[in-house]
């Protein structure tokens, strides 16, 4: 019997045992809980909505650098890893910050665009298009996108797949954050 074959011939007796109400068979939610097994699976489900899966600091600071934020970091801070992204003019600052246990485990990414003399909504939109745009598991960066666009001058908070995306300020100082919905940040 091959490998594949005593594989295929394991999975088939447990599924067997469990229709049949054997030892292999599956338990009730509460004693699921109950169980090491169960509370570790909770952890592990905890643990899997508190960063952005597939979502990399080098992909954060390229889309950064696209619109000449330039990034540096990580930094350790409270345990965490930062990337701080900057740039400005003489009326224009522009101010972007990430954070994650590892540069795979992206949990919260915060942008902040201040304006003097005559504050422009284009100015802002342009970077917060580009992070509404970010690719992970789950993303929407069309509908991502739409949302920043209509909601620039009004604000508001809403969600697409694990992140939820939250518009702030007023049109001196507009500000985005992304932040996985299982994240402390």
């Amino acid at each position: 019997m091959t490998t594949h074959t005593r594989a295929a011939a394991v999975v088939v007796l447990m599924l067997a045992s469990a229709g049949c109400g054997g030892s292999g068979g599956t338990k009730a939610p509460e004693q699921a809980a109950a169980s090491p097994e169960g509370q570790a699976g909770a952890a592990a489900a905890v643990t899997e909505n508190r960063w952005l899966r597939g979502l990399w600091a080098n992909d954060i600071r390229k889309t950064l650098e696209a619109v000449n934020m330039p990034c540096t970091g990580p930094a350790m801070e409270s345990r965490q890893s930062v990337w701080s992204c900057e740039s400005a003019t003489p009326l224009v600052a522009y101010k972007a910050r990430f954070y994650g246990n590892a540069p795979g485990k992206i949990e919260y990414i915060t942008a902040t665009i201040t304006q003097s003399d005559r504050p422009k909504d284009d100015l802002p939109l342009r970077v917060f298009v580009a992070l509404a745009g970010l690719h992970f598991e789950g993303a929407d960066p069309q509908k991502a996108r739409a949302w920043v666009r209509a909601n620039i001058a009004a604000g508001g908070s809403t969600s697409f797949g694990p992140a939820q995306f939250k518009l702030l300020g007023d049109e001196r100082r507009r500000q985005l954050d992304i932040k996985a919905v299982g994240s402390e940040w």
